[in-house]
């Protein structure tokens, strides 16, 4: 398994390519991954929140057949020839 390189050589090696200006600029492009991807898990969390809670008062839905639904969408599929 190859060694994952230390932070620092990280940093070194992006500055050094050119691809950010400097120390700073690679922090705020970090900090707006960061802040994008807590947007992201903020929309997913508030979409899943109601089944969470119905979930919680003990409606937990309804069944499903798994085979049945996976025979379905299998049918969907193209037709491999051997």
């Amino acid at each position: 398994m190859p060694e994952i390189p230390s932070l620092d050589q990280f940093v070194e090696r992006q500055l050094k390519s050119g691809k950010y200006q400097s120390y700073e600029a690679m922090v705020l492009a970090g900090l707006r991954l960061l802040q994008e991807r807590e947007q992201e898990y903020d929309i997913v969390a508030n979409a899943l929140r109601p089944a969470v809670e119905d979930f919680l008062r003990g409606d937990h839905g309804e069944e499903i057949d798994i085979e049945a639904l996976l025979t379905e969408e299998r049918k969907k599929l193209p037709h491999r020839s051997a």
